[in-house]
């Protein structure tokens, strides 16, 4: 439920009143916010900054050029803080979600860094909680937690006295969390404590594989990394028409489709070794570690197939075929693909299990494949 004007002005007055009452025992939040953060170093965005409170934290990350996705259970402060941050020509950079630390909205590996900025002793179950941050987080992610020094919970402890108060505390601790993600795999980094506030900061793990992906790659979240490979199944096939192509404008088409045969022998055996060491897919194997190949070529992101299988037989189906798709709406008749696609399927199923016969069905230009084609393997004794 939306607050009231009155109401949202009132929580603002308790929280500048608060402020103040910090500043008088010598605790200022946002220079907390900001000392931790220049003691940390540099963080890669997008940032989650868990338990919003008044904001102090969103802000100050988003000051630094940072984009933040700030969340908290509670949908009142997150107005409040929300309309703290109205002015400040931050609120491009921050936005304020209601979530609950257990079950956040977002899915895995969806940020680069997450900070907990006074929130922990908050909890009451903070394994939960500490596991979902992590899911979020992506392989090399940063997790910053930030929680008062003992010093700084006093002061908390008098200012909400002065209020008529009590300022909790529960189990889930600095050093709690310490343990508790130093035992889930994560590498701790560095600890330190600065103007009332104890940080430290954990670093989720990185497989060798992770290491190898340029940065760019390397930050995007699921939905990029699936329009990565998008693009590079495309750019694939598009060079491929490309070679074709400048091969037959030199030599004319019988030699482009002597040399494209070639070139589909080589390739395709080399995708079957790569796709199969890539996933665990057993040699000779048979129709189903082939099945299990096809499903992952680069021709997935471009050509719809299926697959049928009976017994010793499967019958795999290109239901749809960009490169003839595109003749079509050219006006151009199909590319006569059967004897290559014989070669390139062949090698592919023999380089997979060298058991496998293949057989076309149907390709084009035959009168019956109207633009695709379908291909038939058979388990041999």
């Amino acid at each position: 439920m939306k607050l009231s004007a009155g109401e949202l002005e009132r929580r603002k007055q308790v929280n500048e009143r608060r402020r103040a009452a910090f500043a008088v025992l010598g605790h200022d939040g946002g220079r907390a916010a900001a000392l931790v953060l220049d003691g940390v170093g540099p963080l890669e965005g997008p940032v989650l900054d868990l338990g919003s409170g008044m904001g102090v934290m969103a802000r100050e990350l988003a000051r630094r050029g940072l984009a933040v996705e700030s969340v908290d259970v509670s949908a009142e402060d997150l107005e409040v803080a929300a309309s703290l941050t109205e002015g400040t020509g931050l609120e491009s950079r921050v936005r304020f979600t209601p979530a609950d630390g257990a079950a956040l909205p977002f899915p895995d590996g969806a940020f680069a860094s997450a900070v907990s900025f006074n929130v922990l002793h908050h909890l009451t179950d903070g394994a939960s909680v500490l596991r979902e941050v992590v899911r979020v987080l992506r392989p090399g992610g940063v997790l910053v937690l930030v929680d008062f020094s003992r010093e700084g919970f006093e002061f908390a402890g008098r200012v909400l006295a002065e209020e008529g108060g009590v300022h909790s505390e529960s189990p889930v601790t600095l050093d709690w969390a310490r343990g508790f993600l130093g035992g889930i795999g994560l590498t701790e980094t560095g600890a330190a404590e600065v103007h009332h506030e104890r940080f430290t900061t954990f670093r989720t793990p990185v497989d060798a594989a992770h290491e190898s992906v340029p940065p760019t790659f390397r930050s995007l979240d699921r939905a990029g990394l699936f329009t990565a490979l998008d693009v590079f199944a495309k750019n694939w096939l598009a060079h491929d028409g490309s070679w074709f192509l400048a091969v037959e404008e030199r030599s004319g088409m019988d030699a482009a489709m002597e040399l494209d045969a070639a070139a589909w022998r080589l390739f395709a055996a080399a995708e079957a070794r790569r796709i199969m060491e890539a996933y665990a897919i057993p040699k000779n194997g048979g129709l189903d570690s082939l099945a299990r190949a096809l499903s992952f070529r680069a021709y997935s992101f471009v050509n719809p197939s299926r697959i049928e299988r009976n017994g010793n037989v499967l019958r795999f189906f290109m239901t749809s075929c960009r490169v003839q798709e595109t003749r079509r709406r050219k006006g151009l008749p199909d590319f006569p693909c059967r004897p290559v696609g014989q070669v390139e399927f062949e090698t592919f199923a023999r380089t997979v299990d060298h058991r496998i016969a293949t057989k076309c069905v149907h390709c084009p230009p035959d009168a019956d494949a109207n633009g695709h084609c379908a291909w038939e393997f058979t388990l041999k004794g």
